[in-house]
């Protein structure tokens, strides 16, 4: 959708609905447009280029980010980072560990349980996907100019401090 047609479609709000017609329409639904079709790329770049979800990249990054060397989590810990419930947890980790991207590891310190280790092709995938997300972002973001990136990412944290 261009801008015009963008234009059109929030007159016709106006016009044909002028009860529920609000000015902030005219920064929400550009808003709304831009994130669907944002994120909607987002996704095919993962799920159709990479062949990962979104969820299981989420996993990956959490082991990369654990804060220990080994990258090893248990799956309680990862869990509660990402706020799944615990049976959600189990299937996403046994189709990470189908995919050799984690591998389930005693843990020294409670025989009952696992922990989660990423491997090294699990860090590679990771890394790959993550990298095309941020350059697809990037490109997406480079029609802004360095200060308007920067009033951009300021306008944005007014608003989140605000929620």
């Amino acid at each position: 959708m261009n801008i015009n047609e963008l234009e059109t479609d929030i007159l016709k709000h106006k016009t044909r609905s002028p009860e529920t017609y609000d000015d902030i329409i005219n920064v929400t639904i550009p808003f709304y447009m831009f994130y669907k079709q944002f994120t909607q790329k987002i996704y095919k770049i993962q799920e159709e280029v990479h062949n990962i979800t979104a969820s299981e990249i989420d996993v990956l990054a959490s082991l990369i980010i654990s804060g220990n060397e080994e990258h090893v989590l248990s799956p309680t810990k990862l869990y509660e980072r990402l706020l799944f419930t615990s049976g959600a947890i189990t299937k996403l980790l046994k189709k990470l560990e189908d995919k050799k991207y984690i591998a389930r590891i005693d843990n020294l310190y409670d025989k009952r349980s696992k922990l989660v280790i990423i491997t090294p092709l699990g860090k590679k995938k990771c890394q790959e996907t993550l990298r095309d997300v941020i350059l697809y972002e990037k490109e997406c973001l480079s029609i802004l100019t360095k200060e308007e990136q920067k009033s951009f990412q300021h306008i944005f944290t007014k608003l989140l401090t605000n929620m």
